[in-house]
């Protein structure tokens, strides 16, 4: 069957170290387009950062954001689907992150909201356009409503406490999903991104063996594992290589072009 939809990650694949889309990538993704396939991502990040890098690929399909919690049209915003993290569930782990003095940021709908905002916590976001975080100070327990993710970020490795405290009071409203760095994402329970890519494949009517995904972390398994092939970048964890139809080049030097030309050729060459 011929490839109806590609759909890639962001950091650690479509994203170079320095958090920008080489020509290289995008020159693949148009060649795709010459095909008929459609381009969508699938990203922890934000709706907004998914958005960006969607219309930068030529992306013409609804995007994926927070590990699979939102799928939503990056041109018009309309809505496909959308889940939460209880309400009183999020109020309690929001204090109990304060209190101890972690950094958190949340997203609601499509925008993201912190207590105290501090760019070095935001550092993989300085290559978008008209970024914004919205600094609630002491106010944060007015925005605990309809949040679809909590992000934990540290310059070091988080506290071991802090995430067995998470686990042990909250086990049956959460999900932590471990991010790039030093990053955790708090989501609601049952969501990752193959949850969100077969909401996207069932909008698009697009089969699971006609869609091929690119991932490197362990939020990308799932959906790695979902599609009807998959290649993850040479530097992606062991994990997501085993999951993946293949390997490619690492993002610093453009396996996502290489793996979209070597599906292609695969798939159109006469």
């Amino acid at each position: 069957m011929p490839i109806k939809l590609i759909v890639t990650d962001l950091d650690g694949t479509l994203l170079n170290g320095k958090k920008l889309v080489s020509e290289t990538n995008i020159k693949a993704f148009h060649a795709a387009r010459e095909h008929g396939i459609d381009i969508s991502i699938a990203t922890g990040r934000m709706h907004f950062a998914a958005a960006f890098f969607g219309k930068l690929i030529g992306a013409q399909v609804p995007v994926i954001s927070c590990n699979g919690a939102m799928v939503r049209d990056a041109y018009t915003d309309k809505l496909i689907s959308e889940n939460y993290i209880d309400n009183e569930a999020t109020a309690a782990i929001l204090s109990f992150l304060i209190e101890n003095h972690v950094y958190c940021s949340w997203y609601i709908g499509t925008g993201r909201f912190t207590p105290h905002f501090s760019w070095d916590m935001f550092s993989g976001y300085h290559t978008i356009d008209n970024f914004k975080v919205t600094e609630v100070g002491d106010n944060y327990k007015a925005y605990t409503k309809n949040v679809t993710q909590i992000v934990l970020r540290s310059n070091t490795k988080l506290p071991a406490d802090i995430i067995k405290y998470l686990q042990e009071h909250f086990a049956k409203s959460i999900k932590l999903q471990q991010n790039t760095g030093y990053t955790i994402d708090v989501t609601p329970p049952g969501i990752n991104k193959a949850v969100g890519l077969k909401c996207l494949a069932n909008y698009l009517h697009i089969p699971k063996d006609e869609i091929f995904v690119l991932g490197d972390g362990d939020n990308d398994v799932a959906m790695l594992k979902y599609a009807g092939i998959s290649a993850a970048t040479a530097n992606a964890i062991p994990a997501a290589k085993a999951a993946a139809s293949f390997v490619t080049d690492d993002c610093d030097n453009d396996g996502v072009a290489k793996a979209i030309n070597k599906v292609l050729d695969m798939y159109y060459s006469n």
